[in-house]
């Protein structure tokens, strides 16, 4: 903006427009571009109320100088805070957040080579991560929608490649942001929207669960297909459940025993315990599966154990980052490539077998959409294992880290 009112200036003779001798028509369009210039300025910068703006232009947030354990991760008050560049930021004070196994797996340098490619930077620490979180807008662009104004509570989602919430302020493009749904408290709705686009994205996207056309209006007809989702009782899983189920599927699914209850109220039509002996065989007797979903860690070479048909079977677990982390982006494609044709080599020679897939967390409008309509109807509910105050984010990614959660971790910030 500042090199359009640069380019202004240069086009005057002694203090008169270049453009008056010529044109005048010009001349006016030239000073109303001017002005449009001045008040964009303006709005991006008007804040609620002049407390509203941190003026320290500091905070506090957790981050990394280099991959490795959880004791890389370090606090500081004196983060800077970032700035909105494009018309469409916000720029969000951020009230709480959740712990994913992603961000643990990103400290340990997990996926560095393609996410390092992703940011286009040669500046790659220090590092803050973190996911989803729920927030108010202070600052907006004039591009933002008007339905996302200042003061407003929102909740978002920040892809992999992008700087994390794990911090004070955060600034995110609008169309990865809506209003929070009203049904949820702030603790309740910043633990969803990670997991959720993961379940949506390997039901959806990956598994064909029902026409993406239709995934944001109401169903005529019910799918009435069959999902398994194997570890169901943690974060992706326990939205998967209730995504299916939204969906009109017959859901089973696979968790401890003493997550039965909790599974069958989130709307799970069988739960079949994990550790007991029979596992493979109760799956067997309860097949065929339209769709398989890998929540547990299985990975792709589960698929030789399942003796039933399926439809699809969609893995979390993939070797892609970690091809590429150990092979470099060429060859380790290559051998992403070889992989997955040998992951449905061991089930294309069997008839009635599906293909073996490969899901991913994927940051997409629709699917913010999608899960804000499910919880503005109530059939959306986040499972909460244990919040933690930001103070102590160390006890909370710990708790990831370890593993044999029964819902999600949460800071907050409030």
């Amino acid at each position: 903006m500042n090199c359009i009112i640069a380019s202004l200036s240069r086009l005057t003779v002694r203090g008169k427009p270049k453009l008056l001798q010529c044109n005048p028509k010009r001349t006016i369009f030239m000073r109303a571009l001017s002005q449009s210039v001045v008040t964009a300025n303006t709005e991006m910068k008007t804040c609620k109320s002049k407390n509203d703006f941190p003026h320290k232009m500091k905070m506090r947030g957790w981050h990394i100088h280099s991959y490795g354990d959880l004791d890389e991760l370090t606090y500081s008050d004196n983060i800077r805070i970032p700035q909105i560049k494009h018309a469409t930021e916000v720029l969000i004070r951020i009230k709480a957040v959740s712990v994913n196994p992603i961000d643990v797996a990103i400290i340990g340098g997990y996926g560095a080579t393609l996410l390092n490619v992703m940011r286009m930077t040669d500046i790659e620490f220090p590092l803050i991560v973190g996911r989803d979180f729920v927030g108010e807008i202070i600052y907006r662009g004039i591009g933002v929608p008007k339905n996302l104004k200042l003061g407003d509570t929102v909740w978002g989602v920040i892809a992999p490649h992008s700087s994390g919430c794990h911090c004070e302020y955060v600034v995110q493009d609008s169309s990865l942001i809506t209003n929070k749904p009203h049904s949820l408290s702030n603790i309740e709705a910043s633990g969803i929207l990670y997991c959720g686009l993961t379940a949506w994205s390997g039901l959806f996207l990956s598994g064909d669960l029902g026409n993406m056309c239709r995934t944001l209006r109401q169903q005529q007809y019910p799918n009435e297909k069959r999902v398994l989702i194997l570890g169901a009782s943690g974060g992706v899983g326990t939205m998967a459940v209730q995504i299916a189920k939204n969906e009109k599927a017959t859901v089973f699914a696979t968790a401890a025993s003493d997550a039965t209850e909790m599974l069958s109220h989130l709307g799970a039509d069988c739960v079949i315990d994990y550790k007991n002996e029979n596992f493979l065989k109760e799956i067997h007797s309860n097949g065929p599966y339209d769709i398989i979903l890998d929540c547990a860690g299985y990975g792709p070479k589960f698929v030789s154990k399942i003796e039933c048909d399926f439809g699809s079977y969609v893995t979390f677990s993939s070797p892609l980052l970690r091809n590429i982390d150990t092979y470099g982006f060429v060859s380790g494609n290559i051998q992403n490539a070889m992989s997955l044709i040998e992951d449905n080599s061991l089930t294309i020679s069997k008839r009635g077998r599906g293909f073996v897939k490969w899901g991913y967390f994927v940051a997409m409008q629709r699917g913010i959409e999608y899960l804000k309509k499910m919880a503005d109807q109530g059939k959306l509910k986040c499972v909460i294992d244990s919040v933690y105050g930001f103070d102590n984010a160390m006890e909370a990614y710990q708790k990831v880290k370890d593993g044999h959660l029964r819902g999600k971790i949460i800071m907050d910030l409030s």
